[in-house]
Formats: structure tokens, sequence, C-alpha cells
């Protein structure tokens, strides 16, 4: 079988979620990702998904073209050291998902038997709570008061079966926040807790809230303050766990943080750590220096839900509740059911293949790469959009630490 690979083609689309999601950066309209398709001369196409732009991936695809898919070595190679512009992980990343894709459909075995088989049957997930405003269509109410964030948890509780609930923070009074956990863990005592202000949070701010943090309960605390030197000061002053992905974001963070005891938890991430199989080398290294890995979300769509759970259930460490915006979406690009918990039970299983054992749906793409083209969404972190990056809060930028 021919595995050359003949071409690569990248296109963004725009698929709406059930509500605009506030964060500390302003605000998601809807989620934007790139598509990814390589195509090898024997006429397989793997795929992949990233939010690095198509431009930037149909750029790197022309210096692999004519290489094995196999290699996955020397595909990395010809992508990443061709400048240090060109060091991007969110392309490389991408790449390598559509050339795993393609190793299993040649193979015709699931992904993760190539990625060095699983250790557990499924992947549990949490509940990706944001503070967000009503849906223009009035389906979904507005979850603005520590009381509605609580009934807004629980209702996905209820309907997946989540056993760990993540607040996203930075985005109101920090003492709103610290409410918001206080309801949901006196509406749902038995479930593990996380907040992540995103780094908005000055380490004094951070400090003053641990004790009420501690009272709660926390699995972990994700990213109060911005930096390792700051992370280092809060961690020095709670038993809680400290969990990042935007202090320690490549492998040269990884001994800074060491040295200044900055972190407990890693959450890796298949596309910022420049693919799957790069995520396993960070789980191996977190193994080795004692660190916890978790997952963070890269804001995915249905191929990269599959390419979270199959490169999750090869990594024996890796045991905290995978953090997916993927529940927030009202559609999908790829064909049949979405990759959601079944029968409330928290978990989703990879699927069986061959590859990530996804395809895209070409009328689904097809609708929402017109989405995309139109320009009516604003697109995730992008500064400059339609109304900036909240259309509601004219004038606003963001500025961290907020609080």
């Amino acid at each position: 079988m021919d595995l050359t690979i003949a071409g690569v083609d990248a296109y963004e689309v725009t698929i709406p979620i059930e509500a605009p999601l506030r964060h500390s950066y302003g605000v998601h309209e809807a989620f934007t990702r790139t598509i990814v398709e390589v195509r090898t001369s024997g006429g397989i196409v793997g795929l992949g998904e990233t939010s690095a732009s198509a431009a930037a991936v149909r750029a790197a695809g022309e210096a692999i073209v004519g290489l094995d898919a196999l290699d996955l070595g020397p595909v990395r190679m010809r992508i990443s050291q061709r400048f240090y512009w060109s060091q991007d992980p969110l392309v490389v990343s991408a790449i390598e998902m559509a050339l795993i894709d393609i190793h299993g459909k040649a193979l015709d075995v699931p992904a993760y038997r190539l990625l060095g088989g699983r250790h557990r049957e499924s992947v549990p997930l949490a509940a990706y709570c944001f503070f967000r405003y009503a849906s223009p269509d009035g389906a979904y109410p507005q979850v603005a008061t520590p009381r509605e964030m609580a009934a807004h948890a629980k209702d996905l509780v209820d309907r997946y079966g989540f056993g760990t609930v993540k607040l996203k923070a930075g985005v109101l009074d920090p003492a709103i926040e610290i409410d918001a956990l206080r309801e949901i863990r006196a509406l749902m005592p038995e479930v593990r807790l996380r907040i992540d202000p995103n780094g908005a949070w000055t380490v004094e701010t951070a400090i003053g809230l641990l004790p009420a943090l501690e009272e709660i309960g926390l699995e972990y605390l994700e990213d109060p303050s911005p930096g390792r030197s700051a992370m280092a000061r809060v961690r020095s002053r709670t038993r809680l766990p400290l969990s990042t992905n935007m202090c320690v974001v490549d492998f040269s963070d990884l001994p800074a943080a060491l040295a200044q005891e900055s972190i407990d938890v890693v959450l890796s991430d298949p596309w910022y750590w420049g693919g799957p199989t790069r995520t396993q080398v960070l789980a191996d290294l977190c193994h080795t220096f004692g660190l916890g890995v978790g997952m963070h979300s890269g804001i995915e769509l249905g191929i990269g839900m599959a390419v979270m759970a199959h490169t999750a259930v090869t990594i024996p460490n890796l045991t905290l509740a995978v953090d997916a915006h993927y529940h927030h979406l009202r559609a999908d690009v790829v064909l049949g059911e979405r990759l959601l918990p079944k029968d409330a039970s928290g978990t989703i299983r990879p699927p069986e293949g061959p590859g990530w054992g996804v395809e895209l749906d070409p009328d689904a793409v097809a609708e929402f790469r017109a989405l995309h083209d139109a320009g009516t969404h604003a697109n995730l972190y992008v500064q400059g959009s339609s109304g900036g990056p909240d259309a509601r809060r004219p004038g606003w930028y963001p500025v961290m630490p907020s609080w």
C-alpha cells in the first residue's frame, strides 16, 4: 500500500454552541477550528483538527509532500525545524493526528493500539462550566449568578453523569465565583470541584481566597495567578494542589517549574504539546518527576474529541477527568452520534476505528465552512473581531491579572 504523502488540505469551520461562554479574555460566540486532511498516493485520507490557521497548515504541508506517512520523525523535523517561526505545535500536532489516522486506516486498527495500547476502557470527562450569556434564540438561559451556576452544573451532571465539575473563573468578582463554588458544593456534596481563573488573580487575591477554597474542597486549583513565580508563591501557602496549562506549556518550562516548586499537576494537550506522541512523552516526564497529569481542552470538535479519548486511554498516569468543551456544541462535523457520555456514565470510550474512528459529514462540513466564511461569529480569542473580545462590553479589553 502506497502511503506516500500526496497532499495536505486544511480549512476552517465555525460551529454554533449552546450559548456564548464568558472567560477572562472575552467570550466564545461559537467554536472555530481548522480541519486537516492529509491524502496519500494510495487514496487514504487522514483527519486532524487544530486551532492553527488553515493557511499555516497548508504551508507546512508543502514541506512534507513526498515523505512516507509512517515517518513521523522526519515529518516533524520538516515542519518544525525550518526556522524559529516554524516551531508552532498547533500545526505539527494536527498533521501528526492525520498521519496516525492514516496508519490506523492502513492497518485497520484503532489509533490507541498504534499509541501503545489502552490501559483503561474509557475516559472520565469533567463538566466544564462557564458563566454565559443567554443564547440569542432563547433556548438556553444566562448563567450569571452563583445559584444559576449551581443549577447549570447540576443539569450537566444529571444529563451526562459527570463526577467532576470545573468552573471557569476570572470573569466576575472573585467573591461571586467563590460563592458559585459554595452553591455547587451544597447542591452536589459528592462531586469533585476545580476552578480555573486563567491567571486572572493577583498573588495577593489568590492567597486571600485560599482559606475559602480549602474549606470548600478542591481537586486542584488551576492557574490562579500568572507565571511560575506567582504560582510558587500561592502554592507555598496552601495544601491544595496547583495545576497549570499556562505556566508550563513547553518541555523547556518543566525544569524551572520543578526548581521553583510552582505546580503539582501538568495539564497535557495533544495540540499545544505537539501531538499525541508528544503528549505521551510529557506524561512519562510527569511520572518521572512525581507530577500529576491531566488533559486540557483544546475547544475540540468531533475529531479532536476522538484524538483526546484515544490518547488518554494509553496514558497510565492520566487518571484525572479530562476537560472538554465538547458538550457545549450544538452540532459537529463528523458522522454518527456525538462522542458524549452514554447512560449518564460521565465517561467516553474511544471510537473503535480504524484510526480515530470518525469520518467527516460532507453536508455538515459544507454548512459550517459557509458559516465561517460568512464571518458572523467571533473567532475564539481573536482581537479586533466584530465587537471586540466581548460585544456586550463595548470598549472592554482584558488586562491580566484583573483582580
